[in-house]
């Protein structure tokens, strides 16, 4: 499993494309996630794209691709995207294209933001089923060029929602990208969801997290690979049993963020909650709460304190690190 770096934990640095590889060789990683093709180059030529894979294999670098968001109504997506799905799958195809161009047989996607689903404008089943809609008018062109998409644990969609958005379109064109951190976000058991999804997963984006009480329920904090209260080594055991090749992209970034479990109606917004789901999660807060007191695992406002800046540079480091010791 080759351990490479998501491109947003270093946005703040105004890296370039071949900056970004030249990022990670420097610091022992083996590959680079981009956010989507343009971000490579902005009128996705297929020549530049593949001149830039011949340098990513020169440097010994992996290359990883997302794309735009399915979803039109989302706070994510492209701004002027078509709203009918089969105008939307017709805006697509230059942007699939262009992952085949990089040489590569999946992309990743999320449907929304960790906002969308509380949304009062627009519901969430409303944006799942227009994501839906548009994957399915995908299919022909995913199926003509080879391409699954692989749709990210976003902090939007739960397992189960996710479960059922593959089975809807198909697991030909579509899988799952796995970020470790972000499952009990959505109050999903990290161990089980990781279970469930783990045949699916054709990418990741590897982060720790920390969970505390606050007086609204929950907060969550993301933390380099290795310190926070996540199983990781039992996570990234269950995905290797199933895709050894897989690659490992640590993703990393600031900022606390709130799970007000104590409102009833915010829990209503996870139909699909089970009291095994949220008692697995507080489990893990009543860990991290013990790591605090004991001043093994330092608290989010601690953190927070001290810009991004002075932060990711060891963050990806001591993540890297750790991953590379679970691979011995």
């Amino acid at each position: 499993m080759r351990i490479g770096l998501d491109l947003y934990t270093i946005g703040h640095l105004g890296l370039g494309p071949s900056e970004a590889l030249e990022f990670a060789a420097d610091h022992g990683l083996e590959g680079v996630q981009f956010l989507e093709p343009t971000a490579i180059d902005p009128g996705l030529d297929e020549g530049r794209l593949a001149e830039f894979r011949r340098r990513a294999d020169e440097l010994g670098q992996s290359l990883e691709i997302g794309l735009p968001s399915p979803n039109p109504f989302g706070l994510g997506s492209p701004v002027g995207m078509p709203i009918e799905p089969e105008a939307r799958a017709r805006w697509y195809r230059p942007h699939l294209e262009a992952v085949s161009a990089l040489g590569l047989s999946h992309a990743r996607v999320f449907v929304g933001n960790r906002h969308d689903r509380f949304r009062g404008d627009s519901p969430w089943s409303l944006q799942c089923e227009a994501a839906r809609s548009t994957l399915l008018a995908m299919r022909p062109d995913l199926l003509d060029l080879g391409i699954r998409v692989a749709v990210e644990t976003h902090a939007d969609l739960t397992c189960d929602e996710l479960l059922r958005l593959v089975d809807d379109v198909g697991d030909d064109v579509l899988g799952v990208t796995l970020d470790t951190g972000n499952l009990p976000m959505r109050l999903d058991d990290p161990i089980s969801a990781t279970e469930r999804l783990a045949p699916l997963v054709l990418m990741t984006h590897v982060k720790d997290a920390v969970l505390g009480f606050s007086p609204r329920g929950l907060v969550w904090h993301a933390r380099p690979v290795g310190e926070g209260c996540l199983p990781i080594p039992e996570l990234l055991t269950i995905l290797e049993s199933h895709n050894p090749m897989l690659n490992l992209s640590i993703e990393l970034h600031p900022r606390i963020y709130d799970l007000p479990i104590f409102d009833p109606n915010w829990l209503a917004y996870f139909p699909d909650l089970s009291p095994s789901m949220l008692a697995a999660v507080i489990r893990l807060a009543f860990d991290c709460e013990r790591g605090f007191l004991t001043g093994r695992i330092e608290r989010p406002e601690d953190l927070e304190a001290i810009p991004w800046e002075l932060r990711a540079g060891g963050w990806i480091d001591r993540s890297a690190s750790y991953l590379r010791s679970l691979r011995r």
